[in-house]
């Protein structure tokens, strides 16, 4: 048997299964996308997510992370200009991903 005549009845086979149990995983699926919707999730990289409107962001940090954005605040508060660029080009990435997740909703409304 050739490699095309391998995937001949393909096209049947999975129409049967489909007919048989896909829809119902496809329904499934659905259902578990529309109850979670509103979810964010550290475990799955779910980390912005859109619901009614709003905009909900999930931040994670290392303790040395946090440490070291609370040491340049305290610093760029005391006048260190380093510091205070720390945390401008923190903020300038964080800008790039609002402006990703306002893009991201711009498409699903079009």
């Amino acid at each position: 048997m050739s490699k095309v005549e391998d995937f001949e009845g393909l096209d049947d086979v999975w129409a049967d299964w489909m007919a048989e149990e896909g829809l119902e995983i496809e329904e499934e699926i659905e259902i578990s996308l529309l109850e979670s919707r509103g979810t964010l999730d550290m475990q799955d990289g779910t980390h912005a997510q859109w619901l009614d409107g709003d905009l909900g962001v999930l931040l994670t940090f290392t303790t040395e992370e946090v440490t070291e954005l609370l040491d340049a605040w305290d610093d760029a508060v005391d006048g260190n200009l380093l510091a205070l660029t720390s945390l401008m080009n923190w903020l300038q990435g964080f800008s790039g991903f609002l402006s990703t997740c306002q893009k991201a909703k711009s498409d699903l409304e079009d």
